[in-house]
């Protein structure tokens, strides 16, 4: 090969050192400050890469950041062992809740050189500390590690089935980095159960620091098996695990670990920047590890978040299913489950094949309207296929094939993110207004039925169903803070006119239900609730009419943004109208009529919803599908009651105090108090009330 001189090379030798004109313009500037030019674009920013700038280049270390080497076989106390474990319990929560491994998991440098930490290794490593036993890193560290890695193994592997959005629930990568995914897991089990009984016979850790240790192996050793379970083998054993499970973290808690000294060599076991020698496409994030009080919190929530799951396994009812994810959003406690435990749940519903595991297809149009008209499928089919004229084209496959997709897909949406389940509902809207258009052709084959006929009402199943999808993907945007000021008004009104359509399809389907069913008793509670939710959204349609700026043009085009999936395509191939179609133009004369509608009292109506609901509490008649959720379901109504009865107390009782009276800026919406409604400024009224007592005695006598 011929060998190359400098002057050989491409652009020549007539390099010269620019490091001082560099250092010399900057010379003013602090350290880590950053000048950007006019104009400066992310492209500009991406280019930085490649120039080293600390911020944006996930694999430059600062001077600052550079650490002492990490060195496995380091001699540790048992409990800096402790202490490493419950860190670790704290950094998967954290990937669990969204994060990336890289930031999390990752950086317990012990999981990156796993396969390094082997227990044949004893002999090269110094045994010069009784205090701090070689075995407590190449057994019992590495058992629990192990355990670690392979609940992160098993979480990826329900993730990964799509039920939610990877890099939005969750984070996918594993920077080329094992999660022990050929190891099985009672290999990984019996490792644990090897640390834990060297921990009680070598008698070289203290009894204190045995219980602590060996309870976290337990604890990991329960997830483990947990993660590894299938809810429908055993339902009661699956159960037992979880208890197991609490009283570990009860143990555990008995027996905290202490906060590592400065020097201590286990702190040097986690690298917050670990991602730079990953191959990880994210900028380094530093995460702050929270206290390891709210991670056992994190975990029992967890264990609860599998405890419903098993509940819902045992339920053969769609409307309990439907009401179960309903009151997850709605209820701020419990709060919302970790993707994984979302995830899980879909999958319980629906596997791809049957539904809880046994049931087909067919099942779930049965159930859905046994449950809402109190009558099965087949009995349905057999009674139109007898009162229609022969050779009238029933399309009984497409309906099958509809119903079950959008069943499925719509029960499974309940466990979607907030903000994922509402663009579902939005979007399945169309696809349940053409389910409602046939259904009714079907009806319409069949002569002079009188309404005490449930058959004649099976348009309004579907109806029900899509009635309650508009009204809470209006609702939830309140709880989402979507709505300026100025679209609240619309939203409330158009929730009004949503629940009044729902209250007239049910008005028409309750005389020819089966009286006493679970169908009939369920709709009636929902007859009485939306009663109370329109006698609640109306008054907050009229009080919030002042937060509008009335410049029509400009709200009919946020109007058409805010609603445009209520005019999407899909809509096109049906000639049946939609109903409850939001209609600007009638809100705007609405807006009209009530600001001269001096009768009207915003008090009273919140008084009325306060009595219906309070009606509803005391005799807990909450539906005939609530089940085990019965509770949940009352809490619900407990928190809608005392929103109501908040809003009373401070609201005028008539219009003709709106707004010269009534500070509409007294109303604050805070989606931790009530997801709907607001709660009033009490400071702020207060304080109303006092410049109005003082007005009053300035006022001069016979004014």
């Amino acid at each position: 090969m011929q060998n190359l001189s400098i002057h050989d090379l491409p652009g020549g030798d007539g390099f010269r050192d620019v490091t001082k004109i560099f250092l010399d313009a900057a010379r003013d500037m602090e350290p880590g400050e950053l000048l950007m030019r006019e104009g400066f674009t992310l492209q500009d920013a991406m280019s930085a890469f490649e120039i080293g700038e600390p911020r944006l280049d996930s694999g430059m270390a600062r001077d600052e950041d550079r650490r002492p080497p990490f060195d496995l076989y380091t001699p540790l106390l048992p409990q800096e062992i402790c202490w490493i474990m419950d860190r670790a319990f704290s950094l998967e929560m954290l990937w669990q809740a969204g994060n990336t491994l890289a930031h999390t998991v990752f950086t317990c440098l012990y999981t990156l050189v796993f396969a390094d930490l082997q227990p044949d290794d004893l002999a090269y490593v110094p045994k010069t500390d009784s205090l701090r036993p070689p075995e407590l890193i190449t057994i019992v560290l590495r058992a629990f590690l192990c355990g670690l890695l392979k609940c992160c193994d098993l979480s990826w592997r329900e993730l990964c089935k799509g039920h939610v959005q990877d890099t939005e629930d969750w984070q996918s990568e594993k920077g080329d980095t094992s999660l022990l995914e050929g190891l099985s897991v009672q290999n990984v089990i019996l490792g644990m159960d090897n640390a834990a009984s060297w921990l009680i016979r070598s008698k070289k850790v203290p009894e204190p620091w045995v219980a602590a240790l060996i309870a976290r192996l337990n604890l990991r050793k329960a997830l483990i098996q947990a993660f590894d379970t299938n809810v429908f083998k055993s339902s009661s054993d699956f159960l037992d695990l979880l208890n197991i499970a609490r009283n570990h973290i009860k143990t555990v808690r008995t027996h905290p670990s202490p906060e590592p000294e400065a020097e201590s060599p286990a702190r040097l076991g986690f690298d917050p920047y670990i991602a730079r020698k990953l191959n990880s496409t994210v900028p380094i994030r530093v995460i702050d590890v929270p206290p390891v009080a709210e991670t056992w919190a994190a975990i029992e929530t967890m264990l609860d978040g599998w405890e419903e799951m098993r509940l819902l396994s045992l339920t053969a009812n769609v409307t309990t299913w439907e009401i179960a994810g309903n009151l997850r959003t709605w209820l701020p406690t419990p709060p919302l489950q970790i993707p994984f435990i979302r995830s899980s749940t879909q999958s319980v519903f629906y596997d791809g094949l049957l539904v809880l595991n046994r049931y087909n297809p067919a099942w779930v149009i049965d159930r859905f309207f046994f449950e809402t008209l109190g009558v099965g499928f087949q009995s349905i089919i057999h009674f139109v296929e007898q009162h229609s004229p022969k050779g009238w084209p029933l399309p009984w496959a497409d309906i099958q094939r509809g119903h079950f997709k959008l069943m499925t897909e719509y029960i499974r949406a309940q466990w979607y993110n907030p903000p994922r389940r509402r663009r579902f509902f939005m979007k399945s809207l169309a696809d349940l207004h053409v389910y409602h258009t046939r259904l009714i052709g079907i009806t319409s084959s069949l002569q002079d039925l009188p309404n005490t006929e449930i058959v004649k009402h099976l348009p309004a199943a579907a109806l029900h169903w899509r009635l309650s999808a508009i009204r809470e993907v209006v609702l939830s945007g309140f709880q989402m803070e979507l709505y300026t000021s100025e679209e609240k008004p619309f939203a409330y009104w158009y929730a009004s006119q949503i629940i009044e359509a729902h209250l007239s399809c049910m008005d028409g389907v309750l005389p020819a239900l089966p009286p006493d069913s679970n169908a009939d008793r369920e709709m009636r509670f929902q007859h009485a609730l939306l009663t109370a939710l329109q006698a609640m959204v109306v008054p907050m349609f009229a009080l919030s009419i002042p937060l509008m700026s009335f410049a029509w043009r400009q709200m009919h085009a946020n109007f058409l943004r805010r609603y445009k999936w209520a005019f999407g395509p899909g809509y096109e191939i049906s000639v049946i109208p939609v109903v409850a179609r939001p209609d600007f133009d009638n809100f705007t004369t609405v807006c009209g009529r009530m600001l001269q509608d001096k009768t009207f009292s915003p008090s009273e109506s919140f008084g009325l919803a306060q009595s219906i609901l309070t009606r509803l509490i005391e005799s807990r008649a909450v539906g005939g599908y609530a089940g085990l959720w019965t509770e949940e379901r009352l809490q619900f109504i407990r928190n809608l009651r005392d929103a109501s009865e908040r809003l009373q107390s401070g609201v005028p009782s008539s219009m003709a105090e709106v707004p010269s009276s009534f500070d509409v800026g007294l109303l604050k919406w805070d989606p931790e108090v009530h997801p709907w409604f607001p709660v009033l400024d009490s400071e702020g009224a207060e304080r109303r009330r006092n410049v109005h007592r003082r007005n009053l005695k300035a006022e001069p006598v016979g004014a």
